[in-house]
């Protein structure tokens, strides 16, 4: 009986510990910057590399199906351009960079995870470009003059940005994110 059990401990034990190992696999394993010292981080490149399995389990898990490689860009932020973390106390000015495709949108999640429950977005088709073609929005909780995306009442969120078509190899970061104030 003694046998027994230590067998059924051992077996228990190895299978949790696989099992955890996956998660981390799933959750780390295929994440990488868009660009060099940016805040946006995405699993596109790894979709159709050796770490696809785990870039689509990470999907799979959060209850997505995970986005076409070659047809559909998704990268996440949960940090600001200098490295702090995004937080919902603070308002951010968000400056895209050119140039951006001809359909894209960016989500706020709260939660500080891209699986978190989408609380508001704005996209392509809902913006204000200024005259010289530039694009600026404002993130903040309350309402602000212009282009502006409402964040969550949690404190910990992240960004998420989605495009169609990207056939041009994203080399720096689809949108800046400077912390403008915190109260």
């Amino acid at each position: 009986m003694r046998r027994f059990t230590w067998a059924t401990t051992y077996t228990a034990g190895g299978v949790a510990a696989g099992c955890l190992s996956a998660l981390l696999m799933i959750q780390h394993a295929g994440i990488a910057p868009v660009a060099t010292g940016s805040a946006w981080q995405s699993r596109t490149a790894a979709l159709s590399g050796p770490q696809a399995f785990y870039a689509r389990a990470h999907y799979l898990l959060a209850g997505r199906l995970p986005p076409a490689p070659g047809q559909i860009l998704e990268a996440s932020a949960e940090t600001d351009d200098e490295g702090q973390p995004l937080s919902a106390g603070c308002t951010y000015r968000l400056a895209a960079r050119e140039p951006l495709p001809a359909w894209w949108s960016l989500a706020a999640v709260a939660g500080g995870t891209p699986d978190g429950s989408l609380q508001a977005a704005v996209s392509s088709d809902s913006v204000i470009r200024a005259a010289d073609g530039s694009l600026s929005l404002a993130a903040a909780r309350l309402p602000a003059p212009g282009n502006w995306l409402k964040l969550p009442e949690r404190r910990k969120l992240s960004l998420l940005y989605t495009a169609l078509s990207p056939d041009t190899a994203v080399t720096s970061p689809p949108f800046a994110i400077t912390r403008e104030s915190c109260r």
